[in-house]
């Protein structure tokens, strides 16, 4: 096709404003026409269509200068007809004709697009059919697709709801910003744990989810756990040995005030039994402290295993997603703890909601290999490396399960991911622009490209401002002295001076099909890969400079937004050989010139500073042995986070 004779058509609006051509919005109307009849619609039937509509445009609009809308809705009913798409074509003439009416029945346009969530309400047809939908349920459910809409007409910038809407970009969290609902947290429970039970902190934990649209997250729990783990001992260690004194008769000639407040000023489980020797009287006496230590250990021991079985299983039964870390406490009582959450996660079944991280270093490697166990037995548990040239000696960096990582802060001299927030994430689709620009210069790619991330940058800055407008009284649960800085919050006041220590994500999706569309040149596609990465670098730390708040880059590990991209893509390409006999967008790093470039995966991960994960796929015959060394060979090449897949597991 003539691509000039596109760029020179304008398109007149039925309000009578003229804009220019955009075949894009043509895909889009076909799909959405395809999708309402399929449920797995065929992205080469809706290409075929797309094409043959603009191609009646080409052959029959040369010499015009304008185009109606209208006109353009009647070719593509007219090319669905033509193509025995009946179904489809009276999917898509039903939907002209309701929008139609509602722009009679409303004057502005907003009202107009509004009455798209009532339409969608009642398509739902939930209450007037039978369903196993809880009463809440359906009041959520339809509470968002309204909230939806509102958010869509009235608070985001028709700009941006256009780019999300044809592809360009991907809005994660298009659904909930208006509501003032975070993205993924590292909630910090240090002060509710201190304060209260451990009943209570799990349902806490479950609580936090109404104000927590994403992954909640607790940061080295085997760390968290030490204090009330103590705490606990010492009063189960004053239990058993004032009973056990008390039937011997020997509580009548020991001064049991003077030994309890010598255990309640004890550092650790391991108590130096020399410091009460003057309390024992006798070598009966001697064996009683003992036996009392001993069995306190073992009750300590057996009340954490239950509890974090119950706090793992409790929060996998609430359809939320929870993640936690672990390995990073070293003492006598943080060794205890993470042997008794490997033991839990090895005895119940691979958990849905809840996942595991395990934070490796010099100190804690000697549990590789039962780590390595959990991995192969289809554990969901993923693997840091706090070695990592930007997380070494750093304890307190955190992962969240799909690769975010938080820890630089623009806005503090206190770095941290302890009480931080993925604010929002909104992705670019590199491999449309590669689609774009595969026979064009790299200029322009770049010029585009530049387009792009000020689109997503100002977007990502209206998410900000509105959930920072939000105030301390709107939240329940949250800033209650467990994210960074809320004490400085009091009631009334606007969070935005909390969530500015959280992190606004540039996602990059398609970058590999990018990669391979502008480069043919496999041993040229690293360097590309490269210069793009550190292209997005240097716009990121621009923006943190000019906006204070926290830009990062990051490759977002979850399918949604890549599939959905992706079956666009293919419904205005084509099947291209590049995205064939895919569902999804691919990682970045399964560009074929870095298979087993172990090096070159480390450096790519360590550009994408707001995080991603590489993943290994395991076979049946992966041996412990086999895994750990690979692991090995990995973090030496400064791989930063690793997760895994098993054949075994869907």
């Amino acid at each position: 096709m003539q691509k000039d004779i596109f760029d020179d058509l304008v398109v007149v609006k039925r309000s009578g404003q003229r804009v220019n051509f955009n075949s894009y919005k043509i895909a889009v109307a076909i799909k959405s026409a395809f999708d309402s009849v399929y449920d797995n619609s065929d992205e080469s039937n809706i290409n075929k269509v797309y094409e043959k509509v603009l191609k009646y445009i080409e052959n029959n609009y040369e010499n015009r200068k304008t185009i109606n809308v209208e006109d353009i809705q009647d070719i593509i009913e007219a090319m669905l007809q033509e193509d025995k798409y009946f179904e489809v074509y009276t999917a898509f003439s039903e939907y002209r004709k309701k929008r139609a009416i509602s722009r009679k029945i409303f004057t502005q346009k907003q009202q107009h697009k509004f009455l798209k969530a009532i339409e969608k309400i009642n398509d739902d047809n939930v209450l007037l059919s039978d369903n196993t939908f809880k009463l809440n349920d359906v009041v959520v459910k339809y509470g968002m697709t309204v909230i939806n809409e509102i958010t869509k007409s009235y608070i985001i910038d028709n700009k941006y709801l256009r780019e999300h809407d044809e592809g360009n970009i991907f809005i994660h969290d298009m659904c909930n910003f208006s509501l003032g609902r975070l993205s993924n947290i590292h909630i910090d429970m240090t002060e509710y744990l201190r304060n209260n039970s451990f009943d209570s902190f799990i349902y806490y934990l479950k609580s936090l989810g109404t104000e927590v649209n994403g992954e909640i997250s607790i940061p080295a729990l085997d760390k968290l756990l030490e204090q009330y783990c103590l705490q606990t001992f010492k009063k189960i260690y004053i239990d058993y040995l004032s009973k056990y004194l008390k039937v011997s008769g020997f509580d009548q000639y020991i001064n049991l005030n003077k030994i309890i407040e010598m255990v309640n000023k004890e550092s650790d489980i391991m108590f130096e039994m020399s410091n009460y020797s003057i309390y024992m009287l006798s070598s009966q006496v001697e064996n009683i402290f003992s036996q009392a230590y001993k069995d306190s250990v073992d009750k300590c021991k057996n009340d954490f295993y239950l509890n974090i079985k119950n706090l793992f299983c409790t929060l996998d039964a609430s359809n939320r997603k929870y993640s936690f870390s672990f390995g990073t406490s070293s003492n006598y009582i943080g060794s205890c703890l993470n042997k008794i959450i490997i033991e839990v996660l090895n005895e119940l079944d691979r958990l849905s909601n809840v996942s595991a991280t395990f934070k490796y270093n010099q100190i804690n490697k000697d549990y590789l290999k039962e780590i390595c166990s959990l991995v192969l037995n289809g554990k969901n548990v993923l693997i840091a490396n706090l070695n990592a040239s930007y997380n070494k000696n750093i304890n307190e960096v955190e992962y969240f399960s799909d690769g975010v990582r938080i820890f630089e802060n623009n806005n503090d001299d206190e770095s941290g991911s302890v009480g931080r927030m993925m604010i929002a994430i909104t992705s670019i689709n590199f491999a449309r622009l590669g689609l774009e620009f595969e026979n064009d210069t790299i200029k322009n790619f770049y010029n585009k490209l530049d387009f792009a991330l000020e689109t997503v940058k100002n977007e990502l800055l209206l998410t900000f401002e509105t959930i920072g407008n939000k105030n301390k009284d709107n939240y329940d649960y949250l800033f209650n002295n467990n994210v960074m800085s809320d004490q400085k919050l009091e009631n009334g006041q606007k969070i935005r001076k909390v969530i500015k220590n959280g992190d606004l994500l540039i996602g990059v999706i398609g970058l590999k099909e990018c990669v391979n569309l502008l480069e043919k040149d496999e041993s040229k596609q690293l360097s590309l890969l490269r210069d793009i990465l550190k292209f997005l670098n240097y716009k990121c730390l621009n923006y943190r400079e000019e906006t204070r708040l926290n830009f990062y880059i990051n490759a977002p590990y979850e399918s949604l937004a890549a599939k959905e991209l992706m079956t666009l893509d293919k419904s205005i390409y084509g099947i291209r050989k590049e995205i064939r006999n895919k569902y999804s967008y691919d990682s970045v790093y399964n560009l074929p010139i870095l298979k087993d470039d172990y090096k070159s995966i480390g450096e790519i991960q360590k550009f994408i500073s707001g995080g991603s994960v590489y993943e290994i796929k395991l076979n049946k015959s992966m041996s412990i042995n086999k895994l750990e060394e690979m692991i090995l060979t990995l973090f030496d090449n400064d791989i930063g986070l690793l997760k895994f897949r098993s054949k075994e597991v869907t």
